[in-house]
């Protein structure tokens, strides 16, 4: 199929494509009969229709965090001089290497495919962003967040639940695009301590794909947001941006997915 007909399969009804892109993608049949499917599949199988297409924010695919421009995680101290110079002679910040430290959940854990309960990456509050290069340059479509069942928590663990979050794309560097004030911000805007590990300037665009409020108490809790239909633009660098939680002062992500078309 055509990436463009790919892409507007998964962002909008069948009754919009079919009145807006006829010539462009003819299988009407199939936006036609794809909800009565996707309904099918999620009784079978319990799943989400977008966990059938590929997730570009799975570290397996290859994307990875970028961590000069990640919160700090819950329980780790800032890089010491020494662990930041171990690190760029090894790969390794050998400051983490105490047994004290060992157990401790970085912000990759929410891109592995595995997820069981205490297994996510924790901030120390209840907001905080999270930079991740994805595995391909991506037209988004969905941003999908997951997070172990209230009935296996605490009270406790529950309200560490995130809450309100928004994703933001790294525009390219030629975009002379107008876009509505609210939704841009610069990267120097953000709360970062550490620039030296990465190579994107700070005065690097962003732009707000999506604001959304993920609800723990919901079933299923693996929940799917639509980004708008108005993103013409690839990216390969977004940033998940968490703006509360249900009350806890810590915060655990588990698991997000990122889809779209890599090609348009």
């Amino acid at each position: 199929m055509n990436p463009l007909c790919k892409l507007a399969l998964i962002s909008h009804s069948p009754d919009h494509l079919h009145c807006t892109l006829p010539q462009t993608c003819p299988t009407t049949l199939l936006w036609t009969v794809k909800p009565y499917i996707s309904h099918t599949l999620l009784k079978l199988w319990g799943q989400t229709p977008v966990s059938f297409n590929r997730n570009y924010a799975s570290y397996g695919s290859g994307a990875r965090i970028l961590r000069g421009y990640t919160s700090q995680t819950h329980g780790l101290p800032p890089p010491s001089i020494f662990g930041s110079l171990s690190e760029s002679i090894f790969g390794y910040n050998l400051q983490y290497a105490n047994i004290k430290y060992a157990n401790i959940n970085g912000a990759g854990m929410m891109l592995e495919e595995d997820m069981g309960v205490g297994e996510c990456w924790r901030i120390s509050r209840g907001s905080g962003h999270v930079a991740i290069n994805l595995s391909e340059a991506v037209f988004i479509s969905h941003i999908t967040m997951d997070h172990a069942s209230p009935s296996l928590l605490s009270q406790e663990e529950t309200t560490s639940a995130p809450k309100s979050m928004a994703l933001w794309a790294l525009l390219p560097p030629a975009d002379n695009t107008e876009y509505e004030p609210n939704t841009i911000r610069l990267l120097k805007d953000l709360d970062i301590k550490n620039y030296s590990k990465n190579n994107l300037p700070v005065s690097s665009r962003l732009l707000q794909l999506i604001d959304f409020q993920y609800d723990i108490s919901k079933q299923p809790t693996r929940q799917t947001f639509q980004v708008p239909f108005h993103v013409h633009f690839s990216t390969q660098t977004v940033f998940l941006e968490i703006k509360s939680n249900e009350g806890s002062r810590t915060t655990c992500i588990y698991w997000l997915g990122i889809y779209g078309v890599d090609t348009i």
